[in-house]
C-alpha cells in the first residue's frame, strides 16, 4: 500500500503520521489514522497537515502519543505554540544557585552518556533496560531545566545589565 504525498509534505504532523506508517501501515492514510486520534475528523487532520488550520495543543499531543513521535510536541511548543514558543516556567532563584545546580547537572551528563552508551551497544533494549532508559530520559529531561534556568537568568541579566540578588 503505497502512496505518494505531494501538498502535505514538507508538513511536519504529515511527517510524523508518515513516519510513524513504517511501524503501523494503519497510519499510512488520514482515514486510518484519525483512529488513533480520538475526536480528530479525517477532514481536521487534512487541514493539519494542508497548513490549513494548526492543531490545538491536545491534537499534537494526540499525534505525538500515536505516531511515538515525542519530539513532535517539542516541535510544536518552539514553532507553533503562541504561548509557549520559547517558554519554560522557570523558577525564581539566585544565580549562583542556578549555576550550582547546571554544574551539577554537568558532572552527572558523564554518567548519563555512558550508561546510553552501554544500553545502545547490541542494538537491543531489554526489559531491564526499558526502565533504565526511562530513567535516563528523566535525568536528560532535569538537565535540560537546569540549562533553561541558568540560560534565563543570563538572558535577564544581560539586559539588565546585573545578575539578581
Amino acid at each position: 500500500m503505497s502512496r505518494n504525498v505531494t501538498k502535505a509534505m514538507g508538513n511536519r504532523y504529515c511527517q510524523a503520521r508518515l513516519e510513524a506508517a513504517k511501524y503501523n501501515e494503519k497510519l499510512l492514510v488520514r482515514s486510518s489514522a484519525v483512529e488513533f486520534l480520538p475526536g480528530v475528523t479525517e477532514d481536521s487532520l487534512k487541514k493539519y497537515e494542508l497548513d490549513i488550520n494548526r492543531p490545538p495543543n491536545t491534537v499534537v499531543a494526540l499525534m505525538a502519543d500515536a505516531y511515538s513521535a515525542p519530539d513532535l510536541t517539542a516541535w510544536y511548543c518552539a514553532n507553533e505554540c503562541p504561548l509557549g514558543k520559547d517558554r519554560r516556567e522557570i523558577p525564581k532563584m539566585p544565580a549562583e544557585r542556578a549555576l550550582i545546580r547546571l554544574q551539577n547537572s554537568a558532572e552527572d551528563m558523564d554518567d548519563i552518556i555512558r550508561s546510553i552508551s552501554q544500553i545502545m551497544d547490541d542494538g537491543e533494549i531489554t526489559g531491564n533496560e526499558k526502565e533504565e532508559i526511562a530513567k535516563l530520559s528523566a535525568e536528560l529531561k532535569e538537565c535540560g531545566h537546569r540549562i533553561s534556568e541558568i540560560t534565563a537568568i543570563l538572558d535577564k541579566a544581560s539586559k539588565r545589565g546585573e545578575f539578581d540578588r
